[in-house]
């Protein structure tokens, strides 16, 4: 292995003792013990480029990025050409990779290949004539400071494509000093949510458990109860499918990304029900009628909103490596998830105080209790998405990640004790019903 090459020093102010070097060294580790060799794969990032022709924007193009931690991280990143299949000869572009602390700098300028200049890095990518993979271009960073997050384009300012346009695939691999292939944003996240996933549940097993005591006191269990177990036993089967995707994640660097994308999706019609259930209950139902009636308007409403939600997951999950992202929420998409919450909080609002003046003292006693506690809901998310945005882009999924974990749990926590127990809510709704004598069962039957 060579040695390597004395660090580069760059930074912002008070961060200029930060150091920086690279060698051309493969990305790839081997541990032999008892016989038995095994690989660390790195992260891995593969998709499509289209670079080269007549237009300058598209002499340059943004690839991936990865988060390292103090130490030394390597890298590595090879090309294909799909389009055309083959070439008349050997063609070399350049890979670029540039300081987190540089970036904005970068996309800033408007002649993409003046951004050359600014890359900390410049190295040759070969692309074979006969359409096969080009060789691995591989290299370290060095962070001795603070983690950084560096980003990689690929660039063909030389003019190597001649004039028209080419489509390639890349490769895109990346490790952390000690062989880990999580970016810095997304350390230690297995781990916590194993502990969420814990911790979740034991939460069913105790809602499990208060569910059935409940039915055997009041004789039946109620439709918002039955809506609030279907919200919950979704959130964790997305909570499952998530852990088990970055458990993979960290043996082979791609993990399940069917499994990913199925659990956002699985989380945002949890969110959709409980928030649904919320609204519901706010315009009236379970308080001032026992049945829904003219609430099942609802019914319609709350699937738009819930295929809205889906589509917008599958429109993160298009731009789920660009170089603005660092959370599920980023960008365009989180604005929007901000935007329909706080139109749906308006409308939570709106609904208690148009009940709270058809009720008498008690009920209105109850819904003012009622819209601070649901305030508390729909405010968190609008809350965690802007404070997230204060942070260092590396804490940023962290702190979203956490954030929303924990108000999952405490949305649980609320409406559990708000159904199982006999609160005030028990009191002032049709829960108190019962199926023993004297009493009358209530279901969610359309009054004609």
């Amino acid at each position: 292995v060579p040695p390597v090459p004395p660090m580069w020093r760059a930074g912002r102010r008070g961060d200029a003792a930060a150091s920086y070097g690279f060698a051309c060294e493969a990305v790839a580790c081997r541990f032999a013990a008892c016989g038995l060799c095994v690989r660390i794969a790195a992260k891995t990032q593969s998709g499509p480029l289209r670079i080269g022709g007549p237009r300058k924007d598209n002499h340059w193009k943004y690839a991936s990025k990865f988060g390292y931690g103090t130490g030394i991280g390597s890298f590595g990143l090879r090309v294909k050409v799909t389009s055309p299949r083959t070439l008349p000869s050997d063609a070399k572009l350049r890979l670029l990779v540039y300081l987190d602390e540089d970036w904005p700098a970068v996309e800033a300028i408007e002649d993409v290949c003046e951004r050359v200049q600014q890359a900390r890095q410049r190295r040759d990518i070969d692309i074979k004539a006969s359409g096969d993979w080009g060789d691995w271009v591989d290299g370290q960073l060095h962070q001795s400071v603070r983690p950084h997050i560096w980003y990689f384009a690929v660039s063909d300012c030389d003019g190597a494509l001649q004039n028209f346009t080419h489509r390639l695939k890349f490769e895109f691999r990346a490790n952390q000093e000690d062989g880990s292939h999580f970016s810095i944003e997304m350390m230690g996240m297995l781990q916590a949510n194993f502990v969420f996933l814990a911790g979740f549940t034991f939460f069913i097993w105790r809602f499990s458990i208060q569910t059935i005591a409940f039915r055997r006191s009041a004789g039946s269990v109620h439709p918002v109860i039955w809506t609030l177990s279907s919200a919950i036993v979704i959130q964790y089967l997305a909570q499952s499918l998530h852990t088990v995707h970055l458990w993979r994640y960290s043996y082979d660097g791609l993990g399940l990304k069917a499994l990913e994308v199925f659990s956002e999706i699985l989380f945002m019609l949890s969110q959709v029900i409980q928030t649904s259930l919320l609204i519901l209950i706010a315009l009236g139902y379970t308080l001032l009628q026992s049945q829904i009636g003219e609430l099942d308007l609802m019914i319609p409403m709350c699937f738009m909103i819930g295929v809205i939600h889906v589509m917008l997951v599958g429109f993160g999950k298009i731009k789920d490596d660009a170089s603005y992202k660092f959370h599920e929420n980023e960008g365009v998409v989180g604005w929007i998830l901000m935007a329909l919450r706080l139109l749906l909080y308006a409308w939570f609002v709106w609904a208690v105080r148009s009940s709270a003046a058809e009720g008498g003292t008690r009920l209105k006693h109850f819904l003012m209790q009622f819209q601070a506690a649901g305030s508390i809901y729909f405010l968190t998310y609008p809350a965690i998405f802007l404070i997230t945005k204060g942070f260092a882009p590396y804490w940023q999924h962290a702190v979203m990640s956490i954030g929303m974990m924990l108000m999952q749990m405490g949305s649980n926590a609320w409406l559990r004790v708000l159904f199982l127990t006999r609160g005030e809510y028990f009191r002032v709704s049709t829960l108190s019903s019962s199926e023993l004598p004297g009493g009358t069962k209530f279901g969610i039957v359309k009054e004609e």
